[in-house]
């Protein structure tokens, strides 16, 4: 992944011209994520993990600050009832994104928690079910790539949140690195 960004930061535009963030704004990430989720009645379930989908939608309200639903998402395996399939530990959060200089930015967002089932492994109804609950997360990046209205950035982020299941209440994080695509 970095073989393929690094270069990248070399073609940067050079007509020297700074690159301006306003108006609607759309990004998307995906990359790897360490998930640690705790069920009352299991064992603490630990993985690492793809971190998809991630998506936040938005407004500039300056130059410096947007205003944005933020969607984070962090793949787990499910052995509680019945088969093993794939989950989302994810959530939906008001969030607020700050740009400390033209490339640096800081992420901070609070909402509601979900667990949802991957889209490409339902097979029942019953596995369609998504359980909900609080969460909040945090998050840098900087922008390794800038031209006209598109940036490329490498980003962290720590996510918390719980759920409330039949089997009892949910509770993790999940920390991620990843690559960012963002339009303006």
């Amino acid at each position: 992944m970095f073989m393929v960004i690094m270069p990248l930061t070399k073609a940067q535009d050079t007509t020297g011209k700074k690159f301006e963030k306003k108006g609607f704004l759309f990004g998307t990430s995906l990359g790897v994520s360490f998930v640690q989720l705790n069920f009352k009645s299991q064992p603490i379930h630990r993985e690492v993990s793809g971190s998809f989908p991630n998506f936040k939608i938005g407004t500039m309200v300056s130059n410096r600050l947007a205003v944005l639903v933020y969607l984070p998402g962090s793949i787990y395996k499910y052995k509680l009832a019945g088969r093993e399939r794939d989950r989302g530990f994810e959530a939906i959060l008001p969030s607020i994104q700050y740009w400390v200089n033209n490339k640096w930015w800081v992420l901070a967002g609070a909402g509601i928690g979900l667990d949802a089932p991957a889209f490409y492994d339902i097979k029942t109804e019953e596995e369609r079910k998504f359980y909900l609950g609080k969460s909040f997360s945090i998050g840098a990046g900087y922008d390794v790539y800038q031209n006209r209205k598109f940036a490329i950035d490498i980003q962290g982020r720590a996510h918390f949140g719980d759920a409330k299941f039949p089997e009892g209440n949910r509770s993790g994080m999940a920390f991620n690195v990843l690559v960012g695509f963002n339009w303006y």
